[in-house]
């Protein structure tokens, strides 16, 4: 089973001043008399105080000024190094457990959802390039494709045609070294890092 990480990301970002004041006063609230964590009151009173501390300096910091705009990032920085250090204590002794992080106010990483066979590509379409032998391949974008795959042969397709294969990051690519006055047939794929392709109609297209 795979493990719950816990999130050490308290960034301006994702956290801005406030938010981060809340989001330190939530965990402190909820890891104090926490049954999975019997031993950690040292490190919440130390905690209490940066929280404090911090409050008292994002106070300071709406009256004006750069000296207490100074001293509120410094409070800030420490606040996020001790809440980096204690999501660090939170992993090591939960062991990953979820439901032992979630009883923290700690955030967990989202697990990557698996991603199987990508959808059919759709709406290929051929344009001629600026040079002779050239052409463009474009199709429709397909969600969540990392890349595209375009290949191309000899018309009339058959069972022994030989098909060319180029891949791009975007859904349009230029083929070039193509036989003037020759047809030619097109399809695409999208793709991603599961093996397996499901590939378009197959659009045929003279080439100038």
């Amino acid at each position: 089973m795979n493990k719950a990480i816990v999130s050490k990301t308290f960034s301006p970002k994702k956290y801005r001043d406030l938010k981060l004041l809340l989001k330190a006063v939530s965990i402190l609230e909820k890891m104090t008399d926490n049954a999975y964590f019997p031993d950690i009151q040292a490190k919440l009173d130390e905690l209490k105080a940066k929280i404090q501390r911090y409050e008292t300096s994002i106070i300071d910091s709406n009256q004006g000024g750069r000296l207490t705009t100074l001293i509120k990032g410094e409070c800030r920085c420490e606040l996020e190094a001790f809440l980096q250090d204690l999501a660090t204590y939170v992993q090591l002794t939960s062991k990953g457990d979820a439901v032992v992080i979630s009883s923290t106010g700690f955030d967990m990483h989202k697990k990557a959802a698996r991603v199987g066979q990508l959808d059919k590509v759709q709406n290929v379409r051929i344009k001629l390039g600026s040079s002779r032998g050239s052409a463009w391949v474009i199709c429709d974008g397909v969600d969540r494709a990392l890349f595209y795959v375009f290949e191309y042969c000899l018309a009339p397709m058959s069972a022994d045609s030989v098909w060319i294969q180029v891949t791009g990051s975007r859904r349009k690519m230029l083929i070039e070294g193509l036989i003037s006055g020759q047809e030619y047939c097109f399809r695409v794929a999208a793709a991603r890092t599961h093996p397996s392709r499901i590939w378009s109609e197959v659009v045929k297209s003279y080439v100038i």
